[in-house]
Formats: C-alpha cells, structure tokens, sequence
C-alpha cells in the first residue's frame, strides 16, 4: 500500500506545472487524449446531467 502511495507522490511531481492540455491519458483501450479535453468532456457530461429533466416528478 505504501508503495501505491509513494507512486501517487512521484507522479504529482513530476507533473506539477505541466499544463494539462500537454498531459496525454487513455482510458478503457480508448484513445489517448489530453487531460484540458478530458476535463471539459466530463464537465459537458455534468452540465447535461444537470440539464435533463427528470421524469419520475409529477406534473
């Protein structure tokens, strides 16, 4: 578990001050893209959460 942890602290330095849209991640044998794009995806996908009207409410 300790090594888990020391890994999570050499990866945060050594990522301290890169800009994100320099930062190339991959999830789930997707294409790789850039952390900026990722982070506005899933900020898109939480605004239209929001958005969504709900249809178990009674009108």
């Amino acid at each position: 578990m300790d090594k888990g942890k020391d890994m999570d602290k050499e990866l945060s330095g050594m990522l301290r001050g890169v800009p994100p849209q320099n930062i190339m991640i991959s999830f789930d044998d997707k294409p790789a893209k850039s952390l900026a794009d990722h982070v506005k995806e899933q900020e898109e996908k939480a605004r239209q959460k929001k958005r969504k009207p709900r249809d178990d409410r009674e009108r």
